[in-house]
């Protein structure tokens, strides 16, 4: 919460470098302390990759526009991650989730390209949509499924909306010059986000342990 608060101040002051070290801080800390957990799987090991990959990619887009396709590539590789994570529980497809999660992505890239300017950026913007919504579906997937903590579930679910409300002003932002929801927004949402996905591999561990323990 300090590096948190830290970032906003270098954001509101320009201070490049306290923004460089304090902006991966709190994501770093999520990762550290699911890793602390005892009786992790595949899927809190997925999650950990995952925020260590987003952290990355919060250093490589705070440190300079020619890094931002690294960037990009990172946070990419880290929804993968948490794709994965989430297909640990659940392979259940639930088209009506996947048409809603899919057909949001759709509409904000079909806006981009009609009121923005992507360039070259367009088909690493596209990949990066069809990536996140996937995440945000796999996410949804987990909510009811047999063997998945509910409020594991639901931590994930919304720690993935969250997310995908982070990168949508962020891209209107710098493609369509669109400012919609203040200066904070991206980034409070985003740590959010990373919580909520944090907490979703946390609880479902604490369900393994509680069985484990009963047995």
């Amino acid at each position: 919460m300090l590096a948190g608060v830290l970032y906003i101040v270098g954001e509101n002051t320009d201070n490049y470098w306290l923004r460089m070290i304090t902006k991966p801080i709190p994501v770093l800390a999520m990762a550290l302390w699911l890793y602390m957990l005892p009786h992790k799987g595949r899927f809190q090991y997925a999650v950990i990759a995952g925020l260590l990959l987003c952290a990355m990619g919060d250093i490589l887009l705070e440190a300079s526009p020619d890094t931002f396709l690294f960037g990009l590539i990172s946070f990419l590789l880290g929804h993968i991650a948490y794709i994965v994570a989430f297909l640990q529980d659940s392979r259940e497809r639930y088209p009506g989730r996947a048409l809603l999660a899919y057909g949001y992505g759709a509409l904000v890239f079909a806006y981009l390209v009609v009121a923005g300017d992507m360039g070259n950026m367009t088909i690493p913007v596209l990949l990066y949509v069809m990536v996140i919504t996937t995440m945000l579906w796999r996410a949804s997937c987990r909510v009811g499924a047999p063997g998945v903590v509910e409020r594991s579930a639901w931590a994930g679910l919304v720690g993935a909306l969250l997310f995908t409300m982070s990168d949508t002003p962020l891209a209107l932002g710098m493609f369509a010059g669109l400012r919609p929801l203040g200066p904070h927004f991206v980034i409070l949402t985003y740590w959010a986000g990373q919580l909520g996905i944090t907490l979703s591999a946390a609880w479902q561990v604490a369900q393994t342990e509680s069985v484990k323990v009963s047995n």
